[in-house]
């Protein structure tokens, strides 16, 4: 999954640079509305799901102790709730501001999570993948390979590997009810 903070290069059109803090950042990008993928869940189904790991990328001018404190107050108000086995895994790298793209923001930040709600994604595709195959709906465009003269059996493997991953999420997920 993938965050961005701020979504927006100006603030209600107006070019004053805002004084956004790095903890705030952080604090953003871990909620719902800020994530870029659209699963389908509700807030209830987020709150009960379990990141395993998270990346955050800050650009701007960010110092290291501004970072610390900030992964340092996330812990405190446990505001992320991880798998049991793995520590608070928040990795964040910081990097200079582009001098080629003019901001409004001080400080601006990206996510790359992995949480166990991601598998609701996977099940519509499972779930829209099986409607095609039903129909056998652009099969068509495939038969033209010799791999897939005979049959799909590609096509089913690759369904086996979603389902299994699917099955690891919710274990993930179920190991700590």
């Amino acid at each position: 999954m993938t965050g961005y903070i701020p979504l927006s290069s100006h603030a209600h059109g107006i070019n004053a640079t805002r004084k956004t803090t790095v903890l705030d950042v952080m604090r953003q990008l871990l909620q719902t509305k800020n994530i870029m993928v659209s699963s389908n869940m509700r807030e209830k189904e987020f709150e009960e799901s379990k990141y395993i790991s998270i990346l955050n990328v800050i650009q701007g001018n960010v110092d290291a102790f501004q970072v610390h404190k900030g992964l340092q107050r996330i812990r405190e108000k446990k505001l992320i709730n991880f798998i049991d086995w793995v520590p608070a895994n928040i990795q964040v790298v910081v990097s200079r501001k582009s001098p080629y793209i003019q901001t409004s923001h001080r400080v601006s930040g990206m996510m790359l999570a992995n949480n166990t709600c991601i598998r609701h994604l996977f099940k519509s595709c499972l779930s829209h993948y099986d409607k095609l195959m039903r129909r056998k709906a652009f099969l068509d465009q495939y038969e033209k390979y010799s791999i897939f003269r005979e049959n799909f059996l590609e096509f089913d493997d690759s369904k086996e590997v979603l389902e299994s991953l699917i099955n690891e999420y919710e274990k993930c997920q179920e190991k700590q009810s």
